[in-house]
Parts: structure tokens; C-alpha cells; sequence
């Protein structure tokens, strides 16, 4: 049924967490709702899937606490809870699974392999995927801009955002990041034809990024993504520089490699737009170390705000 006009679109509800408030049941609940969380907690494919007279005979427990257990944690019946145990189990059974994974075996020399192997590889699969992306002409629009603004929402974004940023500003070039949503709506805003945007997204799907390039566009601002193709974002902007990469899913305690490939697309850009400038981004870089060496002493070839 249509809602009044002028109605309030509904907020999206958060989805529940059940593996968090079963675990806390563990701790507030009574004998026998801890012995039942344990075995749901134990084989979540079981819990899910099998009549609510088998979970409960395996726990040593009546019927009618699974379904207090299931009112107590938030649902309006027993099939609701396992309704989102399916979904919690789905999205992230790999997780609920980790103990026993051989990860948690590592030693020192695995961890330091496992990690930088990985990050080998993301730069090598970037390396690929820029092979017939124009970086000089990328690097000569940035280079030529009156203003860049650099968007990316979210961990690996708006890291990636911020330090292009930061490579930006030292070649004298007018730079500013942003991850905030209505921020970069309203400097998407003031853009104008002298304008270059680079936004940054993993997935290409961030609705704040597309709003803000979709007015970016609207005064003719350039447009640059750095994301996945064939989604939303690669199909909104004039240029697209290709972020192909697949996260190991098979190592839960590895963080994201996919960050190395962002910061060696970074510094792409940012090498670009140095080159297009040429030798007078030199005596730029001279300021900026020496300006350095007045706050701390340091070595002469230490890489430049670090």
C-alpha cells in the first residue's frame, strides 16, 4: 500500500546481530537457556535447520525454552529466530567457524609471510589492471586543475582519500579530501569546469560518492573513479582507472591486502601529476624538507613528511 504524500520514507532498520545477544545470553541467562545457547552456538547449521523438539532434546531441555529463548532475545516466534540465525550463519559463518581454522597455529615467520606475500600479490594484479589505463593523461588533468576534490567513504577509501591528498598538496597543487556524505555533496557542489573530482571506492556502489559526482557532473567538473568496473560509480565518471581485486577469503585473521593496491594507485596519480608539472615541483619539495628540518633534525634523504 502507497504511503500518505508527503510521508516520510521509513529509516532502514538495522539488522540484528543474533550471535551477539545469543552470546550474551550465555551470560545472563539461566541453567538451562545457557546449556541451549551452547548448542545453538555450537552447530549453527543444526540450529537452523532442525525441528525446534531435536535442538532441544540435544541441549536437554524443553520445548517451551527454546521458545522463551527466542521471545527473550527479541523475536516474535521461534521461526523469526531462525530465520536470522540462517541470515548470520550466511553472511558470516566463516567467522563463526575461525577457531578452527590453522591460522590460529601461525608462527611469527608465517604472519610475516602470509602478510607481505599478499601484499606482493595486490601490487602485481594492480600493475595489470593499469596496463592500458592513460596514467600520463590521468596525471595531466589533475596536474591542470584549478581545484581536485578527492572523495572516499569508508576504511580502504577514505584512507586512500586523505593520502592523496597529502601527496597533492606538496606539489602546490589545491587539494582537499572528503569522507564525510554531506560534505562532499556540498563541495561537489561549488565545483565548476576547472574542477577534477577523484573518488575512491571499492565496491563503486557508495551512494554518497555517486550523489556527489552525479552533481559534479551536472557543472562539469572531471570526473576520475578509482573502483571496480562495470558498477555504478565506473559507469558515472569521464575517466576510470580499474580497481580489480579479490580479497583471500580463506585467511580470517589477514587484514585487507587490497590496500596496498590503493596506495600504489595513489601514488600513481600523485607521480602522474608531479611529472606532468615537471622540474618547478622540485623547488616545492625542497620547501617542504626544509621546512622539516626546523621542527626535528633528521636524515637527508628521510622521505618527506614522514
Amino acid at each position: 500500500m502507497a504511503g500518505k504524500p508527503g510521508a516520510k520514507p521509513l529509516a532502514p532498520q538495522p539488522r540484528i546481530d543474533i550471535i551477539a545477544r545469543l552470546k550474551a545470553r550465555l551470560e545472563e541467562g539461566n541453567r538451562a537457556e545457557v546449556r541451549l545457547v551452547e548448542v545453538i552456538l555450537g552447530d549453527m547449521h543444526f540450529a537452523t535447520t532442525a525441528p525446534i523438539a531435536e535442538i532441544a532434546a540435544r541441549a536437554g531441555v524443553s520445548e517451551p525454552t527454546v521458545t522463551r529463548l527466542a521471545r527473550s532475545l527479541g523475536f516474535a516466534s521461534t521461526r523469526d529466530m531462525k530465520v536470522h540465525m540462517a541470515q548470520a550463519l550466511a553472511l558470516g559463518g566463516a567467522y563463526l567457524r575461525a577457531a578452527e581454522s590453522t591460522e590460529a597455529n601461525h608462527n611469527s615467520q608465517q604472519v610475516v609471510s602470509t602478510i607481505c606475500s599478499r601484499a606482493h600479490s595486490a601490487l602485481d594484479l594492480i600493475s595489470v589492471a593499469l596496463a592500458n589505463t592513460d596514467v600520463t593523461g590521468l596525471g595531466q588533468q589533475i596536474a591542470g586543475a584549478k581545484r581536485i576534490i578527492v572523495y572516499g567513504t569508508g576504511g580502504n577509501s577514505s584512507m586512500a582519500a586523505v593520502e592523496l591528498q597529502n601527496r597533492l598538496f606538496r606539489l602546490g597543487l589545491n587539494s582537499t579530501a572528503y569522507a564525510d556524505p554531506q560534505l562532499q555533496s556540498m563541495s561537489a557542489s561549488v565545483s565548476d569546469k576547472h574542477t577534477v573530482v577523484v573518488a575512491f571506492s571499492t565496491s563503486g556502489r557508495v551512494r554518497s560518492i555517486l550523489d556527489a559526482v552525479a552533481v559534479a557532473r551536472q557543472y562539469d567538473a572531471t570526473c576520475i573513479a578509482i573502483t571496480k568496473p562495470g558498477t555504478p560509480l565506473a559507469g558515472a565518471v569521464q575517466h576510470l582507472v580499474p580497481f580489480v581485486f579479490e580479497e583471500d577469503q580463506t585467511q580470517l585473521y589477514k587484514p585487507s591486502s587490497s590496500r596496498y593496491a590503493m596506495l600504489a594507485v595513489v601514488d600513481i596519480l600523485a607521480m602522474a601529476a608531479a611529472e606532468s608539472i615537471g622540474p618547478k615541483v622540485l623547488e616545492l619539495l625542497r620547501r617542504v624538507r626544509q621546512s622539516l628540518t626546523t621542527i626535528e633534525a633528521g636524515e637527508p634523504m628521510q622521505p618527506i613528511g614522514d
